[in-house]
Parts: structure tokens; C-alpha cells; sequence
């Protein structure tokens, strides 16, 4: 992936932090994703690994609804 494209997905994810997350929330989920730093790729399953971003994030919401996803 190009430099640009890298850079255009991390300002608009810093964007949406930013503009919808009160601070709270905010410190709360910096504590959350030093966890997300430790994951290697490898480590993953191949389904999470093949899905689209798309797919992802309709997992992910469903999970937080059912109860099935404890973020």
C-alpha cells in the first residue's frame, strides 16, 4: 500500500476519533489498543485475515449487539 493511502486511512480514522469520541471514552480505548499492537498477522485466523473491511465491521457491530463481542 502507497504512503498516501496509508496516511489518508490514519487522518480519517484520527478524524472520527476525534470528532465523536468524548475524552473518556478517548483514554478508555488508548488503554484498549496497546492490545492491538501486540496482534501479529501471522497469529490471526484465516477468516479474519481474508474478510473485507466491510465484512469486519458488520461482524464486529452484530458481535457488540449480541453480546457475543466484549470490547
Amino acid at each position: 500500500m502507497k504512503k498516501k493511502e496509508v496516511d489518508e486511512i490514519l487522518e480519517h480514522i484520527s478524524q472520527k476519533f476525534e470528532d465523536d469520541v468524548p475524552g473518556i471514552v478517548k483514554m478508555l480505548i488508548r488503554k484498549k489498543i496497546d492490545k492491538f499492537q501486540s496482534f501479529e498477522v501471522e497469529s490471526l485466523p484465516d477468516s479474519l485475515r481474508t474478510c473485507t473491511v466491510e465484512e469486519l465491521i458488520d461482524i464486529a457491530k452484530k458481535g457488540l449487539e449480541s453480546g457475543k463481542l466484549k470490547i
